[in-house]
C-alpha cells in the first residue's frame, strides 16, 4: 500500500502540476498537452489537474505565463549592464540567448505550443496575454535602466518593444541553425537596432 501524498497548498499543486505540463511537453511536444496527459504525468487523478486549471486552455495560458516569465527572470537575473543602451541591450539578448541554448529541446517546444495556440480560437487570448505579460515585464527592467541613465533618452516603449522583437527573432534564427558560432554578432545586430529605435 502506498503512501499518502503530501497536503499541498492550491498554488504549490499548481506549480507541481505545470512541472509535469512542462514534462509532457518536452517529452512529447504540444500535441501531447493535455489534462489528463499532465494528471498522468504528477501521478494524480484527472479530476485534480480539472479542479487547478478548468480546462486545457487555461492549463496552456499558465504554462505559457510561467515559462515566459522564469525565461525573462533567467535573462534578466543582473540589472541591463553597460552605459550605452546597445550595450545594455546586448547584454540582456546575450543573456536570453545563452539561455535558449541551455534547453533547445524545450524551447522548440514551447515555440510550437505558442504557434499552436495563436492558431486556435481558443487559445489566442492566452498567447496575447503571454504578450503582454512579456512586455510589461520587459518594460519594466528597460524603465528600470533609464532611471539610471536619464543623459540616454531612452523610449521605454520602443525599446521594450524591440528587445521583445529581437528575442523572437533571435529564437527563430538560432532553433533554425544552431549557429553558436554566428549567435554573438546576431545578437550584437539586434542590439544595434533597437539602440536605433530609441
Amino acid at each position: 500500500m502506498s503512501s499518502p501524498r503530501p497536503y499541498l497548498a492550491r498554488e504549490d499543486r499548481r506549480d507541481a502540476l505545470l512541472d509535469a505540463a512542462a514534462d509532457v511537453l518536452r517529452e512529447s511536444g504540444p500535441e501531447a498537452l493535455s489534462l489528463r496527459a499532465v494528471a498522468d504525468r504528477a501521478g494524480v487523478a484527472h479530476r485534480l489537474v480539472s479542479y487547478a486549471f478548468g480546462s486545457k486552455v487555461e492549463l496552456v495560458k499558465a504554462l505559457l505565463l510561467r515559462e515566459t516569465g522564469a525565461a525573462i527572470d533567467v535573462t534578466w537575473r543582473s540589472p541591463m549592464t553597460g552605459d550605452g543602451i546597445e550595450d545594455a541591450v546586448a547584454t540582456a539578448l546575450s543573456a536570453f540567448a545563452d539561455s535558449l541554448r541551455e534547453d533547445p529541446r524545450y524551447a522548440e517546444c514551447l515555440v510550437a505550443l505558442t504557434t499552436t495556440a495563436r492558431l486556435s480560437p481558443q487559445l489566442v487570448d492566452a498567447t496575447r496575454e503571454e504578450t503582454e505579460f512579456t512586455r510589461a515585464r520587459i518594460r519594466a527592467h528597460v524603465a528600470e535602466w533609464a532611471a539610471t541613465h536619464s543623459d540616454a533618452e531612452v523610449d521605454v516603449d520602443r525599446v521594450a518593444d524591440g528587445i521583445h522583437a529581437s528575442a523572437e527573432g533571435i529564437t527563430a534564427w538560432w532553433l533554425a541553425t544552431r549557429d553558436d558560432e554566428g549567435l554573438a554578432a546576431v545578437v550584437r545586430g539586434f542590439a544595434a537596432g533597437v539602440a536605433r529605435t530609441r
